[in-house]
Parts: structure tokens; C-alpha cells; sequence
């Protein structure tokens, strides 16, 4: 595989094919489908990401998903051919990690074996192919994971799921405003749409996680600007120092109005 493509799966997409650098500890996918495994890791993985109770780490761990979902799509959309991203070929790497100047811990996924898997070049076929790929990538490879901690851990696998449509609509918004040609974006909103029409008994749940309706907000800094509500908590407010997120769905409104009355007002001082 070219390093350039290397580089970009790993920095977009947390997609990897080289060990991280700091390993703090590494296991197999496939072992996290047992219970008391499952239940080893996020004992040791909470504390880390700085969790102040045992289901930030589980809603960390259900995030790990979300890299590889958007980098599949993109694949998906931009070479027609994806990867092995099933749990037989699959290592979490949990790492140190360093942004502007600033520790923090991460997580990894690395491929065993990173050979393409190309799609059929006839677009009817190829539509099924990607369906298929998809379906896969939620159904055998995410579906498992999210049950076991839902077995092993205190969250229900619903709030799991609500991690990624969120981090979808992102990658989306993301894909389209970049400067990717023509026919890669108009590739990719098919495929985000095929995504979101997937067939819900693939994900264990009676609708698709994916497929929800967005609430918007106005903006923190901008009053004639909606922003997106987040689809689903993420915890951070049971992180050491963490807080509600500004789009978080357990905030209640006043708090929001108190945020960005108290935002634009220290704005205005600074002016």
C-alpha cells in the first residue's frame, strides 16, 4: 500500500497498518467478545481517558467505530475498494498521543492484513457490493462489540449506536465542503445514503441507529446560525474537568441560553 495512503487512513480515519508509537496496551478484537475480557479492558481504559465512572469508558470504546466507519465510505466512494474490517483482522491499539503540545490517550485500529478488497465495476453490481460491505462492517464487525459491553458493562447498546450518526453527518459535512472532485462527492452521497437505508435487523435494533432526525440550536457564537444538537450524550461530563457539551441533548435550554448569553458577552469585552 502506498505510504501516502497509509498517512492519510491513519491521520482521517484511525485506520492503521504500522504498530502506534507509546502502546500503553494492545488486544485482539476478537477478544473483546468475551465478557470478562471486555469487562478487563474498560476496568483499564476508564481511568485513562479519565472517566470518572465505568461508562465513559464504554462510550469511548463505542467511538473507536466511528474512524473506520467514515473511512470505509470513503474508500468506498473514492477508489471503489475498501478493506478487511472484520474483528478476525482487527487490533486495538489504546496509545499516547500528542496534539498541539497536549497528552492524551487514544485508540488505535490496526489491520492484521491490509490487502484491498475491490468492488465490481458495473454500477448496479457495484451498489450491491457496497450495501453488503456496509452491512458487514455494522452487523460483524461493530454489532459484537457494542452487545458485549452492553452485556459486560451498565449502558444499553441504543446509546452506542447513538454515537455514530453524529460522527456520519460530520464526515459528510466534512467530505462535501473539501476539495475532493466532482464525481468522489457525488459517489459519496450515495453511499452515505445507502448507509442510512441499511436494513436495521443488521444493527439488532427495530429502526437504523444512523438513519435520525437532527435537532439544530442556535449557534453559540453566531445567532443567525443553526448548528446540529449532538444525536446522543457522549459522558464528557464524567470526565475529570470534562462538562456538558454546548450541543449536548441532556442540556436543558436555559443552560444553553446562560452559554451563549455569557459567551458573546465575553466576546464583546475583548473587542
Amino acid at each position: 500500500m502506498d505510504e501516502a495512503i497509509v498517512a492519510l487512513l491513519d491521520e482521517e480515519f484511525n485506520l492503521a497498518v504500522h504498530d502506534k508509537p507509546s502502546i500503553l496496551f494492545s488486544c485482539d478484537a476478537t477478544e473483546l467478545l468475551n465478557e470478562y475480557k471486555m469487562k478487563q479492558v474498560l476496568e483499564r481504559y476508564t481511568p485513562l481517558v479519565k472517566g470518572k465512572d465505568i461508562s465513559v469508558g464504554e462510550i469511548y470504546m463505542a467511538g473507536w467505530f466511528r474512524g473506520p466507519m467514515l473511512g470505509m465510505l470513503y474508500m468506498l466512494s473514492a477508489w471503489n475498494r475498501t478493506l478487511d474490517l472484520s474483528l478476525e483482522n482487527i487490533q486495538f491499539q489504546v496509545h499516547e498521543a500528542v496534539y498541539q503540545d497536549r497528552k492524551y490517550v487514544s485508540c488505535g485500529l490496526k489491520l492484521k492484513n491490509a490487502d484491498w478488497i475491490s468492488g465490481p465495476e458495473d454500477e448496479e453490481e457495484q451498489e450491491t457490493w457496497i450495501t453488503q460491505s456496509l452491512g458487514n462492517y455494522f452487523a460483524h464487525t461493530v454489532r459484537p462489540i457494542y452487545e458485549t459491553i452492553e452485556r459486560a458493562g451498565t449502558l444499553k447498546s441504543s446509546m452506542l449506536w447513538g454515537q455514530l450518526p453524529t460522527s456520519l453527518a460530520y464526515g459528510y459535512d466534512r467530505l462535501m465542503g473539501s476539495d475532493e472532485c466532482v464525481s468522489v462527492k457525488r459517489k459519496a452521497e450515495g453511499n452515505f445514503k445507502l448507509a442510512k437505508e441499511l436494513d436495521p435487523a443488521l444493527f439488532g435494533r427495530s429502526k437504523n441507529p444512523l438513519a435520525v432526525p437532527f435537532r439544530m440550536t442556535e449557534s453559540l457564537q453566531d445567532p443567525n446560525k443553526q448548528v446540529r444538537m449532538k444525536s446522543s450524550c457522549c459522558l464528557y461530563y464524567l470526565v475529570d474537568g470534562g462538562y456538558y457539551c454546548f450541543t449536548c441533548p441532556r442540556m436543558k435550554e436555559s443552560e444553553r441560553d446562560s452559554r451563549r448569553e455569557a459567551y458573546r458577552l465575553e466576546k464583546q469585552e475583548q473587542v
